[in-house]
């Protein structure tokens, strides 16, 4: 039988909603002050946007295959170890 996952903490769900406010309020007052400027670097904002993101995929794909070839290993070193030795002692 596979155990439930436990449903999150009313309180916990609160304070994501709060921060998520608190974080829509940040942006949204930093591109009213900053209108102009972003409105004429739209172009290079996006760019540097889509490179974060691009990034950040590469480097996630990177450690997952990382990941992958340690359990090889592992289970290759772990297989030689099971194996007799093959000079008598």
């Amino acid at each position: 039988m596979v155990p439930r996952a436990t449903p999150p903490a009313p309180r916990a769900i609160r304070l994501a909603l709060l921060d998520a406010l608190t974080a829509g309020a940040g942006l949204g007052y930093l591109a009213h002050q900053y209108r102009e400027a972003l409105v004429a670097n739209l172009a290079p904002i996006g760019l540097g946007l889509l490179l974060t993101l691009a990034l950040g995929y590469v480097l996630r794909s990177a450690i997952r295959a990382l990941h992958h070839a340690n359990r090889r290993v592992d289970a290759i070193l772990a297989e030689e170890l099971r194996k007799p030795s093959p000079r008598p002692r």
